[in-house]
């Protein structure tokens, strides 16, 4: 896929400008439930983390990236969250999104910046290699679900949840798909507009077999005949906050069985 090879290409510059800046960093931590690309050292040992995006900076990603990295700060409990998006034509530092050429300096000045108290993070950075696969939607309306809820659910079980849209891969992705949920201890897919990929995924979760807990924000009795009977948590978009206990309770309870 081109846009996995750009992104590659992208994480390894970042790698080479943060190593040439003699910034301290961590690659695709594991932290409050999420695998950021990178968490970047402050000299008071202030936190950052870093996402990168092989997005164009048009149709709306701009302003996708800006709601994403409030949720990034509270799901990881770092100091402060950058997206990075390559194409971006101007930076905005006050909002985190930034191209690969206002990354530095964007975190020269936050490290700069006189604090009266260290905040230490809500969650510690793990080293723990277990993974939840996230089969679901990848559109906007669906970025809380992910970073909210599933994240925080993973943080139950020591794990960090994972999509394939994150994944670096070359060749099929829907043997990347399969072998993603074959290393992952469990699942959870949201049903939500019934979309094929999404089913195809929990099909295969379930011929595995492995754990795998369902949720859905649209009517369950839209769902396809063999599969609005299965067992899932209903919740409503815009509201996932209300999700993170009964999600949680479900995937530790899969677990168990």
């Amino acid at each position: 896929m081109a846009s996995s090879k750009l992104h590659k290409d992208l994480l390894l510059k970042i790698s080479k400008e943060l190593g040439d800046a003699e910034f301290r960093f961590k690659k695709e931590p594991s932290i409050g439930g999420l695998r950021p690309d990178f968490i970047v050292y402050g000299p008071k040992d202030e936190i950052a983390v870093v996402e990168v995006k092989a997005w164009d900076s048009g149709g709306g990603n701009t302003a996708r990236a800006w709601s994403q990295v409030e949720t990034y700060k509270e799901a990881t409990g770092a100091d402060q969250a950058f997206f990075v998006i390559s194409s971006l034509n101007r930076n905005f530092k006050n909002k985190g999104v930034v191209n690969i050429e206002g990354l530095i300096p964007a975190l020269q000045n936050l490290f700069k910046k006189k604090r009266k108290k260290k905040k230490s993070p809500k969650l510690t950075i793990s080293t723990s290699k277990r993974t939840v696969f996230a089969a679901m939607p990848f559109s906007r309306e669906y970025d809380d679900t992910f970073l909210v809820a599933m994240s925080y659910a993973a943080t139950r079980i020591n794990a960090s949840c994972i999509r394939v849209d994150k994944q670096e891969f070359t060749g099929d992705i829907v043997e990347e798909i399969k072998d993603l949920i074959g290393k992952s201890v469990a699942v959870i897919v949201d049903l939500s507009e019934s979309k094929p990929d999404v089913l195809y995924e929990a099909g295969y979760s379930h011929g595995l077999p492995r754990p795998t807990v369902h949720i859905c924000s649209t009517p369950l009795s839209e769902l396809p005949f063999n599969v609005r009977n299965w067992n899932t948590i209903s919740y409503k978009k815009g509201q996932t906050a209300a999700l993170r206990n009964p999600l949680s309770k479900r995937l530790q309870a899969v677990l168990k069985r």
